[in-house]
């Protein structure tokens, strides 16, 4: 699974979707809107394919999940979190 989290500072939802993919145990690149796009909105859209408002944005297996509330509803689906993102202990 290839997960591209695109991120800027101070973001906390930015934060706590780093944070669930690591304790998920997945690997993930993290591209910076101030480090890899010089804050330059036009080079991230091309990145990521259309226009965003918010941040995060994540892409798995290059395609467009969405932002953090989206990245739950992935995982959800796929039976790793509910929906409130705990991690769903499979004992």
């Amino acid at each position: 699974m290839k997960i591209v989290i695109y991120s800027k500072n101070n973001c906390q939802f930015c934060t706590k979707a780093k944070h669930l993919v690591k304790t998920l145990g997945l690997e993930y690149v993290e591209k910076s809107l101030e480090k890899d796009f010089d804050s330059n909105p036009i080079k991230l859209v091309e990145d990521i394919g259309k226009q965003v408002r918010t941040m995060p944005q994540i892409k798995i297996d290059d395609k467009l999940v969405g932002g953090y509330n989206q990245l739950i509803e992935y995982f959800a689906d796929k039976g790793l979190v509910n929906f409130k993102g705990e991690i769903i202990d499979k004992k």
